[in-house]
């Protein structure tokens, strides 16, 4: 009993300490927690809502051992499942894309286009700025002579001076909303087939 006692007043002495930190306090730790992020957010909002592990694994559809396996490392986030991603995305009310990427099953890589070379990035945001109807009535007839240089200077400028991030610096958004957009439509198609069959 009286060991009861001490792991009660432990662990309010340990929600009572995370009280005062400042949110990149907060983020590191979570990051610190055995097991990664996703399970030191995980436990830090069962804490919250004062939950032991078992009751975090009957929240989340889950056993105990499984649970304990991913806190431990015997099991790795960045295998699992869409079911679980779901219900941690419902558990901590997100959506199950940031847990997977918390996991590690998705990575921050994969937002981007893969390493290409400069020439050819420029070339593409060069396209793709001479696909503007406003800037292209800005640009001489003959601006496809220019060499690669004085392209990438145009590229830049028309970037700051019309607010496009042409190299992909600020491309995250765009990205999630085209995977949200995917993603939708392969939903659609897989309830077309299911109501097909």
């Amino acid at each position: 009993m009286k060991e009861k006692g001490k792991n009660t007043r432990e662990r309010f002495q340990s929600r009572s300490a995370h009280r005062n930190e400042t949110a990149q306090e907060r983020v590191e730790r979570l990051y610190a927690a055995k097991g990664g992020p996703l399970i030191g957010w995980l436990m830090d909002e069962a804490h919250a809502r004062g939950m032991q592990v078992n009751q975090l694994a009957d929240a989340l559809g889950v056993t105990y051992s499984y649970i304990n396996q991913l806190r431990t490392g015997i099991r790795s986030t960045a295998a699992i499942g869409q079911g679980f991603a779901e219900a941690c995305g419902r558990f901590l009310g997100v959506p199950p894309v940031v847990v997977k990427l918390l996991g590690g099953r998705i990575l921050l890589s994969d937002f981007f286009t893969p390493d290409e070379p400069e020439e050819q990035m420029v070339e593409r945001a060069f396209r793709s700025m001479l696909a503007d109807p406003v800037a292209r009535k800005c640009l001489p007839a003959d601006v496809g002579n220019l060499d690669p240089v004085a392209r990438r200077a145009l590229v830049l400028m028309y970037a700051e001076s019309a607010g496009q991030a042409i190299f992909q610096l600020d491309a995250l958004p765009t990205v999630l909303r085209f995977l949200h957009s995917a993603a939708q439509a392969h939903q659609d198609n897989e309830l077309k087939q299911v109501n097909a069959a």
